[in-house]
Parts: structure tokens; C-alpha cells; sequence
């Protein structure tokens, strides 16, 4: 008898996070669980966010971090904020796209000129859709609520030794792209689809596989893919990779409003670390690539008409599927476009 009343006392333990109730007097302890290896800048900018809410809270917030997965695998991150086996969770809308359809829209193609230069600008719309939006309209629904939201850069078309200024350039080329909206994205434009995980892309390239790649230019340069490619549009949005971080709902209404506030402000607060090294890495892709002969080049204006109109039915397939399920994706989508000006 005692053994089991020892073993259900653990389990609750684990199951409930560490978290006293209202207030700074008695101390919060929350459990954080994400995918990054811990050399990752995103993992490095987590522990920020942490440190940066410790701070915040003069010392009385404090955190168990658990990186690359130790907690529970990636695909399993929000059922551990479910669970309360986590109290906050890395999640990416991509990877849970049938838990969590609505929240896939930054991933759409939209046809309006955007620069690494903007990405403060693109952070903040996409923090403001989960709080206007997403939260209510999904989030809450499955038990959790976003508190931190990140977008990459936007996706651009890169060409091997192709530089793709028309959509008559595109006609029949091979790019690679990661499947789902992006394979959509690309035969919208002419071209043809390749799936290539990011890992084998730099030998596809060599090889020529591929004439070119769907691919955000910080990333790329993580990559090398600055070795194969010569050419690279830079103001194009092709879809962007969001990302949350979500609590907990039982959790975050057990927290004070200044608790509450300090774990959103915090996170704002360091963001700009993780902007400041793509914009690094962009820079530093551009100028291998014009060493080369090549370089980071704007599609013209005028083609932006000629493209949306070959985009537009992504866009288009993506509210009609989702309308079909009686999801708000009209609304949701008219949303994201007026906050990123598209």
C-alpha cells in the first residue's frame, strides 16, 4: 500500500507543473519543453526568454528547460502542455497542420514585396494574429494558448544558375520544395516540385537535380546552399515557417497578470537577438553570392500582379478546404493579409 501511494504521489507530481498559485511570494517554477539542439538559435534565444522573465520578476519566476527534445519528442510536445507534463512547449503549426490548420496561413504564398529588413515587422503581425486570432480560434480550443510567436524569413525562389526574373523563366524548371503548400506554391508558378529534405539539398544542388530551391536566405546560408546557388530573389513571400510557444491554459489562468505579462514582455525583449543573426547571415549569403558573379536581386513590381494571380488559387484551396470543415479560414486569412499588407 505504501509503495502505490508513493508511485501515484510521483505521478501526480509530474503531471502537475511546479506552481504556486498567484503572486511572486511563494516562487513559480515552469516546466519548458522544445526540439532545438541546444546549439540552435532558437534554443539559445529560449533560454534568453527564460532568464530574461526570471529577470523580470526579480528571481521569484524560475524554469526547468528542457531542449532537444528531452522531455518528450517533438511530435508529441503539445500533448505534454495537454498532459501538463510541460507547462510551455515549442510548437510548429506545419508539423501539427491537422491539429492545427488554421494556424498554417503565414505559410501561404502572398504576393507582396518583403525583405529580411522586415522581419521585426513580420514577427510582430504574427504575434498580434495568434493573440487577435489563433489563440481563440484554435489555440484554446485544444487547451493551450500562445504566448510567444516567431516567424523565419520569407521563402524565396534561389536558382542554381537561373535567374528566375518572369514566371516565362520558370516554365519547366525543377525546384525543390518541402511538400505541402510550398509543392503547391511552385506548380502554381510553372515550375516542377522536387521534394529534397533541407539535409540532401546541398548535394542535389551540385549535382544538379534541381535548378533551384524554395528556401528563406538566413537558413540557406546555415546550409552553405551559398556554394551551389548563384542567384536569389530577396523580396518575395512565398510563405514563411511560424512558430509558438504555448502554455498551458489551466496553468497560464493560475498565474498572475504581471507574471502573465512579464513572460509575453520577456520574450519580446530578446527577439531581436534572433533578427539582428538573420540579418547577419543574409548579408553574408548576398556577398557570396556576388562574389561569385551573382547576387540577391528584387522581382520588378510590375511581375507582383502577374504572380498573385498564379498564387491566388493556393490561397484559394487552402479557405475552401478548410470552410469545408467549418473552419473561419476567409476570416483568418483576411486577417494575416491586412496585418502583413498583402
Amino acid at each position: 500500500m505504501k509503495r502505490r501511494t508513493v508511485l501515484t504521489g510521483m505521478a501526480a507530481g509530474l503531471a502537475m507543473p511546479m506552481l504556486a498559485r498567484k503572486g511572486f511570494a511563494k516562487g513559480i517554477n515552469l516546466r519548458v519543453a522544445d526540439s532545438f539542439p541546444t546549439t540552435h538559435q532558437y534554443s539559445i534565444n529560449c533560454k534568453a526568454w527564460l532568464d530574461r522573465v526570471t529577470e523580470l520578476t526579480e528571481g521569484e519566476v524560475t524554469f526547468e528547460y528542457f531542449p532537444a527534445q528531452q522531455l518528450a519528442k517533438s511530435a508529441d510536445l503539445l500533448d505534454a502542455a495537454q498532459n501538463r507534463i510541460a507547462d510551455i512547449v515549442y510548437v510548429p503549426p506545419l508539423y501539427q497542420s491537422a491539429r492545427l490548420p488554421l494556424s498554417t496561413v503565414a505559410a501561404l504564398p502572398m504576393a507582396a514585396s518583403v525583405k529580411v529588413e522586415d522581419m521585426d515587422k513580420l514577427n510582430e503581425a504574427w504575434f498580434q494574429m495568434m493573440t487577435d486570432q489563433l489563440n481563440e480560434k484554435e489555440l484554446m480550443g485544444l487547451g493551450v494558448r500562445g504566448i510567444r510567436a516567431m516567424v523565419t524569413a520569407p521563402y524565396q525562389i534561389m536558382g542554381r544558375t537561373d535567374k528566375f526574373e518572369t514566371l516565362e523563366q520558370l516554365d519547366g524548371k525543377k525546384l525543390r520544395s518541402s511538400g505541402g503548400v510550398q509543392e503547391r506554391s511552385v506548380k502554381a508558378l510553372g515550375a516542377v516540385p522536387v521534394g529534397i529534405p533541407a539535409p540532401d539539398l546541398y548535394p542535389a544542388l551540385q549535382r544538379g537535380t534541381v535548378d533551384g530551391t524554395l528556401f528563406n536566405i538566413p537558413t540557406a546560408m546555415g546550409y552553405n546552399l551559398q556554394e551551389q546557388l548563384m542567384w536569389a530573389t530577396g523580396n518575395l513571400n512565398l510563405g514563411l515557417f511560424p512558430i509558438f510557444y504555448a502554455i498551458n491554459e489551466d496553468v497560464w489562468q493560475d498565474l498572475s497578470t504581471e507574471v502573465q505579462t512579464a513572460l509575453i514582455d520577456g520574450s519580446k525583449d530578446v527577439q531581436a537577438e534572433v533578427l539582428s543573426a538573420d540579418t547577419k547571415r543574409a548579408a553574408d549569403f548576398t556577398a557570396a553570392l556576388e562574389a561569385k558573379g551573382g547576387g540577391v536581386y528584387d522581382v520588378k513590381p510590375e511581375q507582383f500582379a502577374l504572380w498573385n494571380e498564379r498564387l491566388a488559387p493556393v490561397r484559394e484551396d487552402w479557405v475552401s478546404g478548410l470552410e469545408a470543415q467549418n473552419k473561419p479560414a476567409t476570416e483568418v486569412l483576411e486577417a494575416w493579409s491586412a496585418l502583413i499588407g498583402a
